[in-house]
């Protein structure tokens, strides 16, 4: 069976996602026209570290002006300020107030698009408000750490399709990386998918703030894994069908997160995708690290390595293919955020909506299965009715 959007939306989960996704809904404000031939005028939301290594980043991009920075501490924003200033760029304006002073700037007539930066609890919102408000953005992976989170963003994205989004999976902006995955989800590169080994084991976990927090956090498989999970997606272009996640918490005082877990995530066509990560990984000893693998009838392929490795090569061939197209990484995904916000075009964002559904929706399996203690269903994810725990607007 060929793992493609196709069969995928013929099973039970693809159908209430293509349902939901053809509910009539109300219109939203019209997507930002950017000035033709002037600098993109950039507010930021959220000026904290993440946030500004996203300006910094955009400053070696031509054509950027930082107009406006918005931050719940006014401390960060008067740094950010103060940082362009250094930096010789004009200073922007500065928003603070309260956790939704940011809706203003949203509102605001002399602006291109955003970059959120915000911690993972107020994605959901601020996606969502910002698709409603007609303002592209660059945000901070997930989409959102529960279903409600995607099912409002889905919701408001389809009101408001023009808008440029681009999720911050800046892996995705490798373009070898993206040409081999392509080969292999469109073109059978390595055949019939078998399995998928995927890894991502990090040292002594030393997080604090939101981060140590389950309910704002997410959990790893929300906050952090979703990078690798938006690489599975985007080679199999299909979400699973069932998880089975096992784990532990409590290993590392002052959180309240899992510190290790393991899942099987199952596929349309019998594919088995094995992943696990965790923060209990002792330096120097071997096994650790990151990897995601594919195997497949006719070979294999190391997707963060951007090659394919066929088990019948042609005579006198090593059988080593390499995806096509340079390197990329966070300055390369902005880059292309800003140029698909000139284009107005929405499918020229390396990472889209899309991918963070897709994303977000293996995170949330898995979780909803570590809970369960038990194997769970794309169904049974999906009926979460949690929010996250944001103050009252």
């Amino acid at each position: 069976m060929q793992l493609t959007r196709r069969t995928f939306m013929q099973t039970g989960a693809g159908a209430g996602i293509a349902a939901a996704l053809a509910t009539p809904v109300a219109a939203a404000a019209a997507a930002r026209k950017p000035r033709a031939g002037a600098a993109l005028r950039v507010g930021i939301i959220g000026a904290g570290g993440r946030g500004m290594h996203l300006v910094e980043q955009s400053l070696a991009i031509p054509n950027v002006s930082f107009t406006v920075v918005c931050d719940v501490q006014e401390q960060r924003v008067k740094a950010a300020q103060a940082f362009l200033k250094k930096a010789n760029r004009p200073e922007p304006e500065g928003l603070t107030g309260g956790p939704y002073a940011y809706r203003e700037l949203l509102k605001a007539d002399d602006l291109d698009c955003v970059i959120i930066a915000s911690p993972v609890y107020w994605h959901g919102a601020m996606f969502t408000d910002a698709l409603e408000a007609g303002m592209h953005f660059y945000g901070e992976k997930p989409l959102g750490i529960t279903p409600t989170c995607i099912r409002n963003a889905t919701a408001a994205w389809k009101k408001n399709p023009g808008v440029v989004a681009q999720l911050g999976f800046q892996w995705g902006a490798h373009l070898g990386r993206r040409n081999i995955m392509k080969r292999v989800r469109e073109e059978g590169l390595i055949g019939e998918l078998l399995e998928g080994d995927v890894q991502r084991l990090n040292g002594w976990d030393t997080h604090g703030g939101w981060y140590a927090d389950r309910a704002k956090s997410g959990d790893w498989m929300l906050e952090q894994a979703v990078h690798e999970f938006n690489l599975i997606w985007m080679t199999l272009g299909v979400h699973p069908v069932a998880a089975t996640t096992v784990g532990r918490a409590g290993i590392i005082p002052g959180r309240n997160t899992t510190n290790y877990y393991t899942t099987i995530l199952e596929y349309p066509g019998n594919l088995i995708v094995r992943y696990s990560h965790g923060w209990i990984q002792v330096p120097g000893f071997p096994g650790g690290g990151m990897h995601l693998y594919f195997t497949g009838l006719k070979g294999a392929v190391d997707v963060m390595d951007a090659y394919a490795q066929l088990r019948e090569p042609p005579a006198g061939a090593s059988g080593r293919i390499n995806g096509e197209g340079p390197g990329g990484d966070t300055r390369e995904h902005l880059a292309n955020f800003f140029d698909a916000v000139r284009a107005g075009d929405p499918a020229k964002a390396y990472c889209g909506i899309e991918n963070g559904i897709g994303a977000s929706y293996i995170g949330l399996m898995i979780r909803t299965s570590l809970e369960k203690g038990a194997k769970a269903t794309f169904d049974e994810m999906l009926a979460d009715g949690r929010t996250p725990p944001l103050e009252k607007a």
